[in-house]
Order: C-alpha cells, then structure tokens, then sequence
C-alpha cells in the first residue's frame, strides 16, 4: 500500500489521540505508565507499548509522540485501537462493538480532509484548519455518514456553499427575536446537508404538497463552513448561522433541541448586559410548527451574533494545530509575553463570569475567538455558543421561562466549577501552553509560572481556585470512557490531573508516572 502523506498524518494522529486517551484515563490512574529518559511505557495484560517522550512531562499531559511499539515493532494505528479496545474491555467489564468503527471513521475522515485541504489566511482560514481535532479523543473527526455526504459541508475542506431557503407561510413559523440580519419575513434558511435527511419525512413532504411550505432550492450568497461543521458563517452579513444537523459529529447528533433554541435569545437578554462584545450573543431563532417534533428542531436556526474586527480574529483551537499558525504568531515578539497576554485576556473573564456573576462559561478551544493586535499578541478573547454556557441556580430571574428551559440553563455549583476548570486549564490552556513550547522551545514550566502571577493578579478571591493555583488536582473530562460506555456526553465522568501549578518539579530518569 503507497503511504501518501494523507494517511501518514491520520495515522499519527489516531494512534496519538487513542494513547493519550489511555494514559490519561485508564493506565495513568492505574499506576502502568512509566517514564525513562526519553521514553514512556504503557502496561497492558500480555503486553507493553511505547512511544517517545518528547520533553519532561508537565502538568496534565505528557507529550509523546511516535514510533508506537509494542513487541518489537512499529505499530499501525488500528493494531494500537484493538490494543486500547481490550484494554477497555478488560478494565471496565464491558464490551463495545461500535468502538472501533468509530475510531475507524475519525481515520477515514482524516485522511480525506487532509488530502483535500488548502490552507488559507485570516479568520476563516484558522476556523477551517482543525485537521486533527481534540488530542484528547478517541474518534475527534469521526462523522456519522457516506464521506460523499459530508465531504462537500467539511470545513477542513474549504466548504463555501449557498444556504437551501423555504417559504412558509407565518402561521407555520414560530420563533424568537429579530431573524432579520439573516432571513426575511416568512424564510427559513436549512443547511443543505440538513435538507437532504429531512426532506422526505412524512409531514414535511404533506406541508410541501399543500404548498403551505415551498422549497426555494439553494441560492443567495455563499455561506463559509466553521468548526463545528453546523454553524456557518456569512461574510457579507457578518452573522453566524447554527443550524441542526441529525447526524453524529465526534460525540453527539448535533441538533438543536427545542429547549435549546428557546434558551438562545433568553440567554442573550441576560448575559450581554455583562459581557458585551466579549460574548457572541445569539438574539433570535425560527422554525417550523408542524406535527413533527423532529422537524421543530431539526430546520430550526439560531442566529447568532458577527464579529468586530474579524480580520483580526483566530480561532483558539487553530493555534494547537501540529505544523499551523502559532509559528508565524510567536516569531514576532517574546513567546512568555505572548503567552501572559493570551492568559490575561482568557483566563480571568472565565473565572470572574463564574465566581463574581454566576455564569457558567464553556471556554475550550473550539468556543474562544482571539483577537489579535497588529504585532500579533493577543488583545481580547471572545466566547461563543449558548448551548454550552449555564447559569448557576439563584443568580438571575428564570421564572419566565418554561420549566424544562431552566433545568436546561442551570448547572449547580460543583457541576459548574469541574466544567470552567476542565474547559479552561485542561482543555484550553495546557493545550496552548504545549504548543508554545513545541514551537518556541521554553520550559512549560516557565510558561505556567507566568501564567499563575498573571491569574493571581486579575481573578476575584476564592478558596476553590486558590487551591487550584496551589496545585490541588484538575479535573479532565473523560472522552475514552465516555465512547467506550456509550454514554452521552453530558454525563461525561472526569478523571483528575495533575495541574500545572503543582510544585512538584518534572520527572526526571526512570519511575512511575502518576497523573496525580
């Protein structure tokens, strides 16, 4: 088989997606990874893997990277699934007959949009750079479907494309909000790929025979495919468009769930008082009222708020990618600077949000815009998707708002803090700071260290947090587990880590290693 650099890239990034999952989530908690020098050891019944390790391990990851081997020899990636599979199968007594399927779809996906990416400029160019995904998942690109399906939607693509429209007659539309910035009087835009799973279901095709619903066909100006592949993006409106999608993407069917979209304009009204334009507001929705719940949420659309000054703006998750923009970014100025004004502007508008207003923020990689100045450092962050953002009970007035709605909005205190510390310090920060130091070559430690005086400096005073800052352990969502069990991901367990301001200094030569 010819190996083009297509499938050496989905390659390496399976296998090291799948060994961190392990690590971090089965062998680390267990007490069978080991490091030595410049090596790492994974224990399992009958054998044992190996990787590089690449500098001393700090904070809640360590940084590996290939060869895998185990008896000798090189691994390929699906050899290394089966091996993680039986792992799992062993630890946890349960078995998974879809796991490895899964993993299987996030490698084709891979492959196929590395092949046909072409790397742009700008904002758009970094929403549409996440090749690889969460390093932290064990499937982070599968897609539910036929690739010839999704293939012309993919982001990693490119993927520019016209909105489908239907006209429905008012009594028929329900909403909230003005959705004027992005449809008229009477349409509803659909994502086309949306379109061609709905459009056969019964009742939508009786409203299309009566007339009462008209199919329009695509047209109008291009939307632009952004990184969670349902949202697009308009340009010349400068709005955003979150459509449903019923198919699985990584953990979830991604579909707006009527809760959901009653929640959004509620949710603005609340929350941009205190944030702004730090915060996308997503002011409106529309959809249909037919006798078919899964047509009430599945053509619904949240509009949701542009960007000021996007051609300045990067999407956070761009950053981490292997070989992308960080270089030209940090090439610049001091990469310790750098990184203290990335944390100052990340960092402590997450934490005052929770501890001083009561909201529940959902900053990973892919929610958190940065806004850049002309010499490159960071100069603001933005958050976005009110799906992920959660209010904690007593902080605002719910009562107009229909019971399930509330429920769907508000997370309780210790639910709250493990979600803000994960998405913030795990999920986002460590990440970034990795990535610095891959490609600046300072200590990560010395990375962390600035970014505590930066936290300390600007964070209201609170015993949970401070106790963070004196390395008490961080929690980290378990996605291995999770897909394993097949459980949703909003009941997702989290394992804990070590934090990176512990000060425990880094392993040096041969021991045990402990992600506590």
């Amino acid at each position: 088989m010819l190996l083009t650099a297509s499938t050496v890239a989905a390659d390496e990034a399976t296998s090291l997606a799948l060994l961190n999952c392990l690590i971090r989530e089965v062998s680390g908690p267990h007490g069978r990874v080991r490091t030595d020098g410049d090596r790492v050891t994974v224990s399992l019944a009958g054998t044992t893997l190996s990787c590089r390790l690449l500098r001393p391990p700090h904070g809640p990851t360590l940084r590996i990277a290939p060869p895998y081997e185990a008896g000798g020899r090189d691994l390929a990636w699906d050899e290394l699934a089966e091996l993680v599979a039986a792992e799992l199968e062993r630890t946890t007594g349960l078995g998974n007959p879809e796991f490895l399927g899964q993993v299987r779809s996030s490698h084709t996906a891979m492959g196929l949009i590395h092949d046909r990416h072409q790397a742009r400029t700008g904002y758009l160019g970094s929403e549409q750079a996440l090749l690889s995904g969460h390093r932290f998942h064990p499937s982070p690109k599968a897609r539910q479907g036929d690739p010839d399906d999704w293939l012309p939607y993919a982001p990693e693509t490119g993927a520019r494309f016209p909105m489908r429209w239907l006209e429905v007659e008012e009594d028929l539309l329900v909403g909230a909000g003005d959705l004027g910035p992005l449809a008229g009087p009477g349409l509803l835009p659909v994502h086309p790929w949306q379109w061609s799973l709905l459009r056969d279901r019964p009742v939508l095709r009786q409203a299309l025979r009566s007339g009462r619903v008209r199919d329009l066909g695509e047209r109008g100006a291009e939307a632009v495919a952004t990184s969670s592949v349902r949202t697009l993006y308009l340009p010349d409106a400068n709005v955003f468009a979150k459509f449903s999608l019923d198919v699985r993407i990584t953990n979830c069917v991604r579909k707006n769930a009527w809760y959901e979209l009653a929640a959004a304009p509620a949710l603005t009204r609340l929350l941009k008082p205190i944030f702004g334009d730090a915060l996308l507001g997503e002011p409106a929705y529309r959809t249909v009222r037919l006798a078919d719940l899964g047509l009430h949420e599945g053509l619904g659309v949240i509009l949701r708020e542009g960007l000021r000054n996007p051609e300045r703006m990067v999407l956070a998750g761009a950053l981490t990618e292997p070989g992308g923009i960080l270089p030209d970014r940090l090439a610049a100025t001091d990469p310790v600077v750098w990184w203290e004004a990335y944390v100052r502007q990340v960092a402590p508008p997450v934490l005052a949000a929770l501890l001083e207003h009561g909201v529940v923020l959902e900053p990973h990689l892919q929610n958190v815009l940065i806004e850049l100045g002309e010499d490159g450092v960071p100069v603001r962050a933005v958050f976005r998707d009110l799906e992920g953002t959660k209010l904690l009970p007593g902080r605002f007035d719910l009562g107009g708002l229909p019971e399930r709605v509330r429920e769907a909005v508000t997370y309780d205190e210790e639910r709250g803090w493990t979600r803000v510390a994960y998405c913030l310090f795990v999920n986002h920060l460590a990440e970034i700071a990795a990535s610095v130091a891959d490609c600046s070559g300072v200590p990560e430690a010395e990375l962390w260290r600035a970014g505590h005086t930066v936290i300390a400096d600007h964070t209201p005073p609170d015993d949970r947090l401070a106790a963070l800052l004196a390395g008490a352990p961080l929690p980290a969502k378990a996605n291995l587990l999770a897909r394993w069990a097949r459980s949703a991901d909003r009941v997702a367990a989290y394992v804990p880590v070590t934090s990176p301001f512990s000060a425990q200094p880094p392993g040096r030569g041969a021991g045990a290693w402990s992600i506590m």
